[in-house]
């Protein structure tokens, strides 16, 4: 395709991912409300716990996930459908592979974990075996799913792909509606139709695949040379992602060591307010990562360069133009979602918007990296930086600071993780770091001094729902009217003119 054709790809691609973000976010706010008051407090934490124990083990499939993508993407970019096929059945390979070393881990110690570790009620054991087994069996679904998926957005079939969530969490819509009506156990009920509704999905997902692409017709076969490059592709990210849960699960622990209980709780706030945030930045991103690594392979360095920077830049402006009107508001969203808002969930909740903020310029970044194959001492090197963040948050709060500084502490070690990601992307591939700043660091600072004042003062002298939507408004305006006079260079704006003409006609 044409470069022009591949932005209009990549815009269709945006827009379905988006409906797909919308539509399984307005669900689950839902839905999570009723399966709670459904469940009640004691079935709904056991379902957790228990769902938690098998999750634990498949750290093995996310550092195959990235693999199976990076492979694919690079020989679709290069035109080799032998090559692809291979790819597919040998990811297909390890992740049976995965799979069954999931169930064993599973039905052997994570079952001794459940039955000797974990407290629960006794009238409920039963119960919690049955959840168990079928968390064992959705897993098992979910990994066997994931070449498909693969395979899909490596063809960047995005509409399908927002489609097939949205049918994800109807089923799962539905699934609420037979809990009230039911009068079986609702927490056995509540497992085994999840469960269903995983094999449903992957059966249609699977379907799809057969169809549309040949290569997904699976042929156990063991290509040593290239099981090796994806297991070594994948012991390399799994070092990084190692990395990031070290941090993430050690900060909970030092918080509970360190700090009262609801500290933790205000942590628990944080993640799911910023993860609801940074996840359209996510399926944005999704968007151009298969173009990114086909770039690559293709070796178009002109075309990959530009990807990268607009990207970045793009990622940054969503986020940030969400972010403000939520940071403004911070305490009046939060008041009214939680009603009791714990202790520092506010700073929490700011602060860690603000980090995703950072993350959202590296996305890019690490996608272009991951192209290139080379990343034994990248993922080295970042692992080792996020490592720091430990030891920061330990001597934070044993001296006495304040629980939000470890948070801080975690911005500043990520920023610096972003700054290696781009000199090392400039080593891998010439990238120019001049044309970088110029055109996404320099616009992105100067949009954000300049997008804060009117909203902030309009938040001064307003409050409540009046000054929630006002400030929404004035904040989108402003960033928007930034973006296009400061943030776009004349062919981006010339391109989104012409898109919008086509449009209209």
């Amino acid at each position: 395709m044409t470069e022009l054709e591949n932005k209009r790809l990549i815009a269709k691609n945006t827009v379905a991912l988006y409906v797909r973000m919308i539509v399984r976010l307005l669900v689950t706010l839902y839905t999570s409300r009723i399966v709670l008051s459904t469940l009640g407090f004691d079935d709904f934490a056991i379902y957790g716990i228990v769902g938690g124990v098998v999750t634990v083990f498949t750290f093995l499939q996310s550092a195959l996930n990235a693999s199976t993508q990076r492979f694919m993407s690079i020989e679709l970019g290069k035109g080799n459908t032998l090559q692809l096929k291979k790819v597919f059945d040998t990811g297909m390979t390890l992740y049976l592979f995965v799979a069954l070393i999931i169930v064993i881990l599973s039905e052997t110690a994570g079952l001794w974990f459940l039955t000797h570790k974990l407290v629960i009620p006794p009238e409920r054991i039963q119960a919690a075996h049955w959840v168990f087994q079928f968390s064992v069996l959705s897993v098992c679904i979910n990994i066997i799913q994931t070449p498909y998926n693969a395979s899909i957005l490596s063809h960047e079939k995005m509409s399908f792909y927002a489609y097939i969530s949205i049918a994800d969490v109807v089923l799962k819509l539905g699934i609420v509606g037979l809990l009230v009506v039911s009068s079986l156990d609702k927490l056995i009920l509540y497992a085994g139709l999840l469960t269903l509704v995983a094999l449903i999905i992957l059966l249609i997902t699977r379907y799809y695949c057969l169809a549309r692409f040949p290569v997904c017709h699976f042929k156990w076969q063991w290509d040593k040379p290239l099981f090796k490059q994806m297991m070594g592709f994948s012991g390399w990210t799994l070092c990084d992602s190692a990395a990031n849960l070290a941090v993430t699960q050690g900060r909970v622990f030092l918080l509970n060591l360190f700090t009262p209980l609801v500290t933790n709780a205000a942590m628990s706030v944080a993640t799911q307010v910023s993860t609801a945030v940074y996840n359209f930045v996510i399926y944005f991103q999704s968007s151009f990562n298969p173009q990114i690594t086909k770039a690559y392979a293709k070796d178009d360095r002109n075309y990959l360069r530009g990807l990268i920077i607009q990207t970045s830049k793009f990622s940054y402006y969503m986020i940030f133009a969400l972010t403000l009107p939520i940071l403004l508001n911070m305490e009046f969203i939060l008041n009214v979602w939680l009603k009791d808002v714990p202790d520092y969930c506010i700073a929490f909740c700011s602060i860690t918007l603000i980090y995703y903020l950072v993350e959202s310029l590296c996305g890019p970044l690490w996608t272009a990296t991951w192209a290139t194959g080379n990343i034994r001492n990248y993922q080295i090197t970042l692992a080792l930086i996020r490592i720091l963040t430990l030891p920061a948050t330990y001597f934070l709060l044993k001296y006495g600071m304040e629980p939000y500084t470890i948070l801080i502490a975690w911005v500043i070690v990520n920023t610096a993780g972003y700054i290696y990601r781009l000199f090392y992307l400039r080593k891998q591939i010439r990238f120019p770091l001049t044309a970088y700043l110029k055109e996404v660091l320099g616009p992105v600072v100067l949009i954000s001094l300049l997008a804060v004042p009117l909203p902030w003062l309009t938040h001064r002298y307003l409050d409540g729902w009046t000054d929630l939507i006002i400030t929404t408004f004035v904040s989108l305006a402003v960033t928007g009217l930034l973006i296009w006079l400061l943030g776009l260079t004349p062919s981006e704006k010339k391109h989104i003119g012409h898109t919008v003409k086509v449009r209209v006609k």
